[in-house]
């Protein structure tokens, strides 16, 4: 009998720093985390964290360069390695 092995790592919400670069592997595009923020703040409401991301590359355009996306989505692409972080190289 055979097992599966995966080298998936489970992302969390500490991994999210501004500064983090992103790529989404079917576009080419890459998105720049800038800032976390709750939008739900000044509501009687649970929070909700959001990241503002900037975007560039092939299907990016200024309509689409600044998107906002709630942390536990981003969260959910990371992890179903629909996106991927980019890792600095070594200086």
């Amino acid at each position: 009998m055979s097992s599966l092995v995966t080298n998936m790592r489970h992302y969390r919400k500490s991994d999210l720093k501004p500064g983090l670069l992103v790529k989404d592997p079917v576009t080419k595009d890459l998105g720049f985390l800038v800032e976390r923020f709750d939008i739900m703040e000044g509501w009687e409401h649970e929070e909700i964290w959001v990241w503002d991301m900037y975007w560039t590359g092939p299907t990016t355009d200024f309509e689409n360069c600044k998107v906002p996306f709630i942390e536990e989505a981003l969260l959910s692409l990371l992890n179903a390695e629909e996106w991927i972080i980019v890792e600095k190289e070594d200086e």
